[in-house]
Order: C-alpha cells, then sequence, then structure tokens
C-alpha cells in the first residue's frame, strides 16, 4: 500500500512539474497551441526568434514572405515569433485556414494565454517597427481592439 502511495505521488509530482515547466517556456505554449488550432496539412511558415539557443532558426522576413505566398495561394498556414527580452519570453502565432479564417495566439512567459479572431477574410499586416527588435506578422488591425 505504502509502495503504490509513493508511485502515485510521484508520477503526480513529475507531471506536475512538466506542467509547469511547460506554461513556463513559452516557445513551447505558442507551438502547441498553434497546433491545436491549425488545419490538418497547413504550411508551416516556420518559427522566427532573436534567440540563439534554439538552433538555427529562419530570418523572419522569410517566414513573413512564406505566410504571404500561402496567402496568395489560399492555403492554410501557421507563422510564430518568439523574443526574448532580459526578463522576458514573448510569443505570437498567426493560424490562418483555408477558408480565410484566422486566429492571433499571444503568450508572454507564465502568464495568460490570449486569442484574437482576425477579421474575415484574413489581411496580414507586417509589425516592421516591433519592440521585439525584429518584423512580426499580424492580422488586421494591429493592435487589436479586443482579446479573448
Amino acid at each position: 500500500m505504502k509502495k503504490s502511495f509513493a508511485i502515485a505521488f510521484a508520477v503526480l509530482v513529475l507531471v506536475g512539474l512538466a506542467i509547469h515547466s511547460l506554461r513556463s517556456d513559452g516557445w513551447a505554449v505558442t507551438e502547441l497551441f498553434t497546433t491545436l488550432y491549425s488545419e490538418r496539412g497547413s504550411i508551416h511558415c516556420g518559427h522566427a526568434t532573436n534567440s540563439p539557443y534554439h538552433g538555427p532558426t529562419p530570418k523572419p522576413e522569410a517566414v513573413i514572405a512564406c505566410a504571404q505566398n500561402a496567402q496568395e495561394n489560399h492555403r492554410a498556414f501557421t507563422v510564430m515569433f518568439t523574443a526574448y527580452g532580459t526578463d522576458d519570453e514573448i510569443s505570437n502565432a498567426l493560424v490562418v485556414h483555408k477558408n480565410g479564417t484566422a486566429v492571433e495566439i499571444f503568450y508572454e512567459n507564465g502568464k495568460k494565454l490570449v486569442r484574437h479572431h482576425c477579421d474575415s477574410p484574413t489581411r496580414l499586416v507586417i509589425e516592421r517597427d516591433s519592440p521585439l527588435g525584429f518584423p512580426r506578422l499580424h492580422c488586421a488591425e494591429w493592435p487589436p481592439r479586443e482579446l479573448q
């Protein structure tokens, strides 16, 4: 009885640590929710970042060009951006479906996940002077009127 209780307790502790680790990693949270919201067969245009710790990642301009090309060809796509500052990690993702509907997802380390349903048909807006130091892609309008 004591042994099974110890095993159950250890499993609960490990699950709790895994959830805490996931919740504090904006990269993983953004990837997870982008996958959940995306359509099957969506083009993954990439995950741009200013971090040297995630290995080689595409340049933001290449990610944005892929998204623009996918939209012109009426293809479903996803695009993600994560920026790291001194004390902050900010991620956003854009998930666009074939039918023109889209959702933008925002996440700041350890804080609430926020999503914004884009106007349909979706217009892409490039935020060139992003406070994150590199351009990001949003759906019109930016900043959004409402967040959920």
